[in-house]
């Protein structure tokens, strides 16, 4: 049941109405069939011993109580009032009847235990009150004389109930007392671990459409990574091949033309192939900045900021304070590419004329913070939108934690802060706990 309720997304309040609603089914056709049998035999004469004003008044609240359980299309609150005013006449007149009958005593217990089920709490306390006061006023309405005439065969034996009767009485409202008590303490319990687990799988679900919809944007990132990859080369390196290319053909045209070629002729060749190294060379530091070395992070990130600075013409500072090592090569790029971000939304959409990155390594954490004293982000978060969630997503997965702040006019602050259980030096020392030094 509880996976049915969770399953169809619906709020846990309109879900257990539904529950309740084809309870009240199963269970109002249940009582009212089990209640055929005393219905016939009382019809027969095989009764307590009761006047036919009681009998009559008795099986008139067992036809109140059929249509309840045949009336499916009614609400079944409704349905459950009728049925629990009829019981309560019944059990009411058994009590008068004889306060010590089975079905009296029963119905003066169970009819409160199905409230708080069927209706909840508040029902429950009104079946509880009616429970108790026909327990306790039943003896007395008994020796009313018109009341006596009316309901009992033998008006004139009743006498002033004993004192049995009220340690009778005294026994069932404590027992229904402490079993309402934990009942109810029980029905609150799973009403709140219900909403617990709702709110828990509801956040569940939009974790995991937020990590979906991360990876498509990471993935898209991906693709157009590479598309610029494919243009670079094509653009710079293809180009400049070509051209060496073509120079060397030149070049070999005139050797068989017999024309003198000089050193000199070769200078040109020179310059194409060397240009194209380092245009390669750049390539390939895009796609794989960090060599796996627990030092690269620190290296890598002075060396974008040089590249960030030469580019955009702003001033790019890099700071390393502390221990910055990073033993975890997939934390070190992570954190590579989070810089990378911020960098280049504080250079290209921000506008900044200066940019200061720090690392700070501790034996606690690492942290690293990207500020900028540019134009600060857009109210609703500006064309940089994606590639704010997308650094969030990377601080996630090293397990780290980022904070964005940015003032109109006065710059932004990126700042990632990844906690690690062990420093590099306590590892090479061989301090207790010592080991690989990762983020948790």
């Amino acid at each position: 049941m509880k996976v049915r309720l969770f399953r169809q997304g619906a709020p846990v309040d309109s879900a257990l109405a539904a529950w309740r609603a084809r309870a009240a089914n199963v269970v109002l056709a249940a009582i009212t069939a089990l209640h055929l049998p005393a219905a016939v035999l009382a019809l027969l004469g095989f009764s307590l011993p009761s006047t036919a004003t009681t009998r009559a008044a008795i099986l008139g609240a067992y036809g109140v109580m059929i249509p309840t359980a045949l009336l499916r299309r009614v609400d079944y609150r409704v349905r459950l009032v009728v049925f629990f005013v009829a019981a309560y006449v019944i059990v009411a007149l058994s009590n008068i009847v004889s306060f010590s009958a089975p079905y009296a005593s029963l119905g003066l217990v169970v009819h409160p235990i199905l409230a708080l089920v069927l209706c909840g709490a508040a029902a429950a306390n009104v079946a509880v009150a009616a429970s108790v006061a026909i327990l306790l006023l039943a003896p007395f309405v008994r020796l009313l004389p018109g009341v006596a005439r009316t309901l009992l065969v033998n008006a004139e034996g009743v006498t002033y109930p004993p004192p049995v009767f009220w340690s009778y009485a005294a026994a069932v409202v404590a027992f229904l007392a402490t079993l309402m008590v934990l009942l109810r303490r029980f029905h609150g319990f799973l009403l709140d671990a219900l909403r617990a687990q709702r709110q828990a799988t509801s956040g569940l679900e939009d974790e995991m459409r937020e990590r979906q919809r991360l990876e498509r944007e990471i993935a898209a990132i991906a693709d157009e990574e590479r598309r610029r990859v494919g243009h670079e080369l094509h653009d710079g390196v293809c180009q400049q091949l070509t051209a060496a290319l073509l120079r060397c053909q030149a070049l070999e045209l005139s050797a068989r033309q017999g024309t003198a070629v000089a050193d000199a002729d070769f200078a040109p060749l020179r310059r194409l192939l060397t240009e194209t190294i380092d245009d390669a060379h750049d390539v390939a530091r895009g796609l794989c900045p960090l060599e796996p070395d627990p030092g690269a992070l620190g290296a890598a990130l002075r060396a974008l900021t040089g590249r960030i600075g030469q580019m955009a013409g702003v001033r790019c500072e890099f700071v390393a304070k502390g221990d910055v090592r990073v033993a975890e090569p997939a934390t070190a790029h992570h954190l590579y590419r989070l810089a990378q971000e911020a960098l280049s939304n504080a250079a290209r959409h921000a506008k900044a004329t200066r940019i200061t990155v720090e690392l700070r390594g501790s034996d606690g954490e690492l942290a690293m913070q990207v500020d900028d004293d540019g134009a600060g982000m857009p109210p609703a978060g500006g064309a940089g939108g994606m590639g704010l969630r997308t650094m969030g997503y990377r601080a996630r997965l090293v397990g780290g934690d980022l904070k964005v702040t940015s003032t109109s006019g006065k710059g932004t602050c990126v700042a990632c802060r990844v906690p690690r259980t062990l420093s590099p030096l306590a590892a090479e020392r061989g301090e207790p706990g010592g080991g690989p030094w990762i983020p948790r």
